[in-house]
């Protein structure tokens, strides 16, 4: 019995002993048979490739992860299988004819499967064929070309192992088939690759896929470069520098683009993240210029600027200036989106930083609890947002030194994240480091570094050595190493 097989097996079987067909995923984890499948997040581990392929889909109920067969999804696996058998000796024009003259509901994903098994024997060309096609085929090739990257990158390493390092010609490969002749219909179906990617937390991956395209001279496209600039975390810390500087000198063809402030704005928020302040300033004032010269209503745009003009104003220790970005973006947040919306809630959460700033740590509480609350209503228990909801109040609550109620709040985002997210995803690294923050303060050291060590390994293991947060943390651990 091959291991899906067994795994859809056992599952039917747990199901049947259950009488349920959702289980909870935390009973699989326990199973002999079948939880060291569940458990691995490795991409031809059986329950990944059945989740990747739609035979089995995963849903939050009740604050947790559940597990259950997708009928729909194993209807267009087998869908893909006839459609593969049919169509072997005919090619792309016969997937594209299919696409668009056969009105069977499901068959444009039967299709979408169908060139994933041809990925998976070694036959790529009728994906690339497709996406020069482009028009309506292109939605149904984001999947197969992000499979197609994930097979290359060499799906059989080990994810955990930190001096792991991977030999990146067949994904150099794929990237350079991709782009040869390449149209902006290569460029689209890759940003959306990348995109579903990172929501299936692949980065790991990421991070290769970045440091090859980060030395691909494709700069006459617009969306080439916004490929670079949404995937800049990313690149390695010193060839980053480089290319943020390459993309401000080209993106200056595109200045009469619609497009071109935003980018601008990206470019700026890309320098926060690496602490180049007087930087970001710049590009955020000449983005926020731009939008003012255009006329008209770009308040949403705004709303942006000032926010993130506000955090540069935090981190460099400017509460006046802080105060007046980060009041300008809440009150344009209330004007576009109303009391309850995330954008508000994240605006009072920097209003709290303000307080925060101020030392007048119980009102910063009232206006976090208050953010908190408006996400609550948003996005309920079992959300990202949510989770970080309660560790910023967590955070307020450290610095009086309620370290008990610090600790269960950052507990709470804990297992939040783990709920949402698998075991190695930034979030959960961010959650340790709150912890260890919370040992650290009460004098435990020898608990505090080991959480840093947890939240380190993760970042390590995303990013590299070079990811700011890593530095941070080896920080951390060497002072706690000196006492």
């Amino acid at each position: 019995m091959t291991g899906n097989h067994q795994l859809l097996y056992r599952l039917a079987e747990l199901m049947l002993e259950h009488e349920q067909h959702i289980l909870p995923v935390d009973l699989l984890f326990d199973d002999e048979q079948i939880g060291d499948f569940v458990k691995s997040i490795q991409i031809d581990s059986p329950y990944q490739q059945m989740l990747l392929e739609g035979v089995l889909t995963e849903s939050v109920r009740y604050e947790k992860l559940f597990v259950s067969y997708t009928v729909e999804g194993y209807f267009h696996h087998v869908l893909g299988e006839v459609i593969y058998h049919q169509t072997e000796e005919f090619g792309a024009d016969a997937l594209k004819q299919i696409v668009e003259e056969n009105e069977l509901n499901g068959v444009k994903e039967g299709v979408e499967q169908c060139l994933i098994m041809q990925i998976e024997l070694g036959f790529n060309d009728v994906l690339f064929k497709l996406i020069d096609f482009g028009d309506t085929i292109l939605k149904y090739c984001t999947k197969p070309l992000s499979y197609l990257i994930l097979k290359e990158y060499g799906i059989n390493k080990n994810l955990s192992d930190s001096s792991f390092k991977i030999e990146a010609n067949k994904l150099k490969s794929v990237l350079n088939k991709l782009m040869e002749n390449s149209t902006e219909n290569d460029y689209k179906v890759l940003f959306n690759s990348i995109n579903y990617l990172q929501q299936i937390q692949k980065n790991k991956c990421l991070v290769v896929l970045y440091n090859i395209l980060s030395c691909i001279e494709k700069y006459e496209s617009l969306n080439f470069i916004k490929i670079l600039l949404f995937g800049t975390a990313f690149i390695d810390q010193n060839r980053k520098i480089e290319v943020l500087e390459i993309i401000e000198f080209e993106i200056e063809k595109f200045s009469l683009n619609k497009e071109y402030p935003e980018f601008i704005f990206e470019l700026g928020t890309q320098h926060l993240r690496l602490t180049n302040f007087e930087k970001s300033i710049a590009l955020f004032e000449k983005s926020k210029e731009i939008f003012y010269l255009y006329g008209g209503d770009y308040s949403d745009k705004l709303e942006k600027i000032y926010s993130n003009l506000g955090s540069v104003y935090w981190y460099t220790g400017n509460l006046e200036k802080m105060r007046q970005c980060y009041e300008t973006s809440y009150n344009l947040s209330i004007k576009l989106y109303g009391e309850i919306h995330q954008s508000t809630a994240f605006g009072l959460h920097n209003l709290a930083l303000i307080n925060v700033m101020e030392e007048d740590y119980n009102k910063s509480i009232l206006i976090f609890k208050k953010s908190l609350d408006i996400t609550l209503r948003i996005c309920g228990n079992v959300h990202p947002d949510t989770a970080r909801g309660y560790s910023n109040l967590g955070s307020a609550y450290l610095r009086l030194s309620e370290s008990k109620k610090a600790f269960d709040l950052f507990n709470i985002a804990l297992t939040i994240d783990k709920q949402v997210f698998h075991e190695f995803h930034p979030n959960l690294g961010l959650d340790y480091d709150d912890l260890g923050d919370v040992f650290s303060k009460d004098g435990d050291f020898s608990k505090a570094k080991e959480y840093y060590e947890i939240s380190r390994s993760i970042f390590l293991n995303n990013y590299g050595p070079e990811y700011s947060h890593v530095k941070l943390l080896d920080e951390k651990i060497n002072e706690l190493n000196d006492l």
